[in-house]
């Protein structure tokens, strides 16, 4: 569908913009990407929790009175974020943009359609929800949102390969009416960070949330196999595996864990810079196969070297590119030995690290904000 002569977007998403996190960042550097095409942007969001980020000056933002709870009021904030949205759309005429499915799906009950639809991730293979009372109904009511997303939006925008191709075999969709556009990371963040920074000999971190896919067990093992050792693991970021981490960690009386909880960006990449090498440990669900991580991305920028347990096609790039050094989730061994060897060969460690930086140079969010605004054109 063609949206003749609409210069304006109205872009809601369901997160709290204040709490860093990767979909904050993909939809920051989107409405980013708009203003700086000349687009006039609105941006619906839910009541944050401190402040939002500066990065959105010269964007309309719209509130709703809901502040994010997790899945507890899901459908409340959907629904007023919808509502809010629609009527904006209605007083502007601008074209509608949704982040994330499950919210598009319960948009489009509410009248919306002919949407863009961003979609970060595949909501209804989520195990976040399989604790849930009636888990099985509630995995095929999601099922069902997600798909009515999908069918109501004119332009698809998917993260990935993977999920482009599921999207089409699942439910059916035209090729041309779903994009690429991958995670990306903010490369004047990155140039600040990286002058204020010395490398600790004896760290390794990974930044980001701790989210239902990560591998806790993975984590134990590598500390662990780390005790005889000076080595320190530093996890930055909190989440729903918070609780099973430190449990896990209290319980195996292990030292060598340290859990920052959520910081400030700035900080955040001074960490990772900091860090001897960084790592990433994931289960593998289709959630992960079809994502794009965006912390790979931000380690890679700052050159540093990488160990994945990770099955989604970033993690395959990588590896193919001799850029970092890529397990299967299932070989928690391997994982482990992937540290190790990294820990005890410097020219690898220089040698992967080097590989990342020049494999990054265009996955960096300034440019992934100018592809959504020249797909924005296309269907002027």
């Amino acid at each position: 569908m063609k949206f003749v002569g609409r210069s304006t977007v109205c872009l809601v998403h369901g997160s709290d913009l204040s709490v860093p996190s990767g979909a904050t960042d993909r939809v920051i550097a989107f409405v980013n990407g708009l203003v700086n095409a000349d687009y006039d942007v609105h941006l619906v969001v839910p009541k944050p929790k401190t402040t939002l980020p500066d990065d959105v000056d010269g964007v309309y933002v719209h509130t709703i009175n809901s502040m994010e709870r997790g899945v507890i009021n899901q459908i409340t904030r959907a629904t007023e974020l919808s509502l809010k949205a629609k009527k904006i759309v209605n007083n502007t005429n601008a074209l509608l943009q949704i982040e994330h499915s499950t919210l598009a799906g319960f948009a489009s009950v509410l009248g919306c359609s002919d949407f863009i639809l961003d979609m970060h991730d595949l909501c209804y293979t989520d195990p976040l929800y399989l604790n849930l009372p009636f888990s099985r109904y509630v995995q095929r009511c999601i099922y069902k949102i997600e798909r009515r997303a999908v069918e109501n939006a004119s332009k698809i925008i998917v993260v990935s390969g993977p999920m482009k191709k599921f999207i089409i075999d699942e439910w059916g969709v035209p090729d041309d009416r779903v994009e690429v556009i991958p995670s990306g990371f903010f490369a004047s963040k990155i140039r600040d960070s990286i002058s204020q920074s010395l490398v600790a000999p004896n760290v390794i971190s990974r930044v980001g949330s701790l989210f239902v896919h990560l591998d806790v067990d993975a984590i134990i093992a590598l500390a662990r196999s780390l005790q005889e050792t000076d080595v320190k693991i530093l996890l930055v970021g909190g989440g729903v595996a918070e609780d099973e981490l430190k449990g896990k960690v209290k319980k195996q009386n292990l030292e060598n864990v340290v859990i920052r909880g959520w910081v400030p960006h700035d900080e955040a990449l001074r960490i990772m810079q900091g860090s001897l090498l960084t790592f990433e440990s994931i289960r593998d669900t289709m959630t992960t196969r079809l994502a794009s991580p965006i912390k790979i991305l931000n380690y890679a920028a700052l050159g540093k070297p990488i160990v994945l347990s990770d099955v989604s096609e970033l993690g395959m790039i990588f590896k193919e590119n001799d850029a970092a050094l890529v397990s299967d989730p299932s070989n928690i061994e391997q994982f482990v030995e992937n540290v190790h060897h990294l820990l005890d060969n410097t020219n690898l460690r220089n040698r992967l690290g080097n590989n990342a930086l020049n494999l990054v140079h265009g996955y960096n969010w300034e440019k992934q904000g100018e592809k959504l605004a020249k797909t924005l054109d296309d269907m002027n």
